[in-house]
């Protein structure tokens, strides 16, 4: 064991002489009395927290099975409207196939009609059985093109697909809510962060022979520190480099609304005139250059465009869309027309 070298050595009875007439031990006693009472207070106050403490679980319970309880209420709801609609939808086939039944009900006791009314004339009057058998034929003509009608329907039926984003939303979460523990140390209160522009640079990315002013509406950046904008008011895709520099640009067939970004060098772009052209572009960039691989046709306005995972949202300006890429469905999320 190593010991650190003393600088000088007291015999402890030297160094106590008289410490009983000292103030300092004088108020040992009433120095303790009082440190004695704080604790006994701060215990007191500690097992009446602990009181507290059982009180907070029991309103958190009880608000967790509020929130189960809504939930409840909103999952019966929306099973009821879900029913609903379905009960809509059976009653619209059996309607399809009640109307087909009186079809082959009426054609049926037509041709009953004419063969019973020809059994009768065939052997009286020729006139008559011809004016029978060429209605007759009209019948059977009539039925012949039903029939193939009917053969080319798909049987009629129902399917339920549930939303992918209930499932997937409910499925990511592991709580029903954040349990947060208050009280002990309290935390150092952080000032507030004020952001300040330092520089700034403007850039043109107007390129030769372009008519009009640049409009940007989009921009995502792409592998390669390269970016991808979409010039409104020229109906071009531009290609920038890390030094913000057109590298080629790609004309589109109307004017672009916005991009974003859908893989390493992939991404996606509305194109939309507002009229009667509302499109996705799905574009790729390889060596600078951008390549068309597919559009996406909708019927309705497309503006703004997000990405992520499978789906492209899409904005309207009065609604949300969600496009599932892989399997090419479409839904409206969210619909606002007041304003």
């Amino acid at each position: 064991m190593t010991c650190r070298q003393c600088s000088a050595i007291k015999h402890i009875p030297d160094v106590a002489k008289g410490f009983h007439d000292t103030q300092q031990f004088k108020e040992l006693r009433q120095r303790v009395s009082e440190i004695r009472k704080r604790l006994a207070h701060e215990r007191q106050s500690r097992t009446e927290n602990d009181a507290i403490v059982d009180k907070s679980g029991d309103k958190c319970l009880s608000q967790i099975k509020t929130v189960r309880q809504t939930f409840n209420i909103i999952f019966d709801r929306l099973e009821r409207r879900t029913i609903s609609e379905m009960e809509k939808c059976k009653t619209s086939l059996r309607n399809k196939i009640q109307t087909d039944v009186d079809q082959i009900d009426d054609v049926t006791e037509k041709l009953k009609v004419l063969t019973d009314a020809l059994k009768d004339e065939s052997d009286t009057n020729e006139a008559l059985s011809y004016i029978g058998f060429s209605k007759c034929d009209e019948v059977i003509f009539k039925a012949q093109l039903f029939l193939q009608t009917i053969a080319n329907k798909d049987d009629l039926k129902m399917t339920f697909q549930p939303f992918k984003g209930i499932t997937e939303y409910l499925s990511s979460l592991e709580m029903l809510g954040e349990v947060i523990c208050e009280g002990g140390e309290k935390p150092i209160p952080r000032p507030e962060h004020v952001f300040e522009v330092k520089k700034h640079v403007l850039h043109n990315f107007k390129v030769a022979a372009e008519m009009y002013t640049c409009y940007i509406t989009g921009i995502c950046k792409l592998a390669n520190e390269e970016f991808l904008l979409s010039d409104n008011r020229n109906s071009k895709l531009k290609v920038l480099n890390s030094s913000y520099q057109v590298m080629s640009t790609s004309d589109v067939p109307d004017r672009p609304q916005d991009v974003c970004s859908t893989g390493q060098r992939e991404a996606a772009v509305t194109v939309d005139d507002l009229k009667d052209r509302h499109e996705i572009l799905r574009v790729r960039v390889k060596a600078g250059k951008i390549e068309q691989m597919r559009t996406i046709k909708l019927n309705y306005s497309s503006a703004g465009l997000a990405h992520h995972g499978d789906h492209l949202y899409v904005t309207t300006g009065t609604a949300l869309h969600v496009y599932d890429m892989a399997g090419g469905q479409d839904r409206q999320l969210y619909s606002n027309k007041k304003g």
